[in-house]
């Protein structure tokens, strides 16, 4: 009964393989069914009419693939945040002109792709650092008497900073620099004092 058992698993691993290929006494392949003829006439071999199960990709190929679907990505990620930004709109251009090139072109894509990353990696920092002194004016500004010299001062201060996500990252960096500055004048100083 067991060797029933182990001729039943037997054929379904040899079926679910397709190694049910065998030899008969004469040499010749039985594979379960009918030879087939090609155009000439000769029989053919089940493993002549296979087609390969895997294709190896060319290593430069698959890198370009890899290349070019970070740079689909980067436009898909970005394409709206550029809005209004002109330097950011230039550098998303220069990521779609890579996506169009071939792969002979591959260093240029990956130029293309390093030099976005190093740009938006700039622009990351400097954004976050204005959204830092925003919250900081945010915290300053409630208090400051109303309508006080400081108060419009870091009110100023506040429209700046957010007109400046707008700008590239060297004038966002000189509007953030220009913008740290702290009120040093008193809106309430006594008339008792006198600077000699």
């Amino acid at each position: 009964m067991v060797w029933i058992w182990s001729l039943i698993v037997l054929g379904i691993v040899v079926g679910a393989t397709g190694q049910g290929q065998g030899t008969d006494t004469t040499g010749s392949t039985t594979t379960g069914q009918s030879p087939k003829t090609d155009t000439s006439g000769a029989p053919t071999t089940a493993a002549s009419e296979r087609t390969p199960e895997t294709t190896t990709v060319d290593p430069y190929t698959a890198l370009d693939k890899t290349i070019t679907d970070e740079l689909e990505n980067i436009l898909t990620r970005y394409e709206r945040e550029c809005m209004g930004n002109s330097e950011f709109t230039r550098n998303l251009d220069l990521i779609r002109k890579a996506v169009k090139m071939d792969k002979s072109r591959l260093l240029d894509k990956i130029e293309a792709r390093t030099e976005f990353n190093k740009y938006n990696e700039q622009r990351i920092l400097i954004e976050r650092q204005i959204d830092e002194r925003i919250e900081a004016l945010n915290n300053i500004l409630p208090t400051q008497e109303p309508n006080s010299y400081c108060s419009e001062f870091y009110l100023k201060q506040r429209e700046d900073l957010r007109k400046a996500k707008s700008l590239s990252n060297l004038e966002k960096l000189n509007t953030l620099l220009i913008n740290k500055a702290i009120c040093t004048i008193r809106d309430n100083y006594d008339d008792n004092d006198y600077l000699y």
